[in-house]
């Protein structure tokens, strides 16, 4: 419980700085450099720090959580929450990379009916009403 609250409140710090930062742009170092929830790094590289990884922990649970309102966004620019315009053009590349993955599984599955390696019709039925019955 006390691990929940004190990840909750990196995540409102997280999210209030990246707010005052309004539309610029900002560096995961900068943002883990300003906030005091995150550990600092001393030796190596960023890219490959803990306060890197838990800040991108963070940016991704943010982004699937129902509580915050906006998307934050990440490039080589840095991270910012997205604008209307930018947060259209992320979810639009989301969205095609989650088809682009459904249609590689869906050639898979093609594949392996027509080989006989799976019963496609039976284990998909079962699954579904497994997954169906578990919720």
């Amino acid at each position: 419980m006390k691990m929940d609250a004190y990840k909750q409140e990196r995540q409102v710090a997280l999210y209030d700085y990246l707010l005052s930062r309004g539309d610029q742009w900002t560096s995961m170092e900068q943002v883990t450099d300003s906030i005091s929830y995150y550990p600092a790094f001393f030796t190596g590289y960023y890219h490959n720090s803990a306060a890197r990884r838990l800040l991108t922990r963070d940016i991704n649970e943010i982004n699937g959580s129902d509580t915050y309102f906006k998307i934050i966004i990440s490039c080589n620019d840095g991270i910012k929450i997205a604008t209307e315009e930018e947060a259209y053009r992320f979810l639009k590349s989301e969205s095609r990379e989650i088809f682009k993955k459904l249609k590689s599984v869906r050639k898979m599955m093609r594949k392996a009916s027509r080989d006989q390696q799976i019963d496609l019709e039976g284990r998909i039925a079962e699954a579904f009403l497994q997954d169906a019955n578990a919720k």
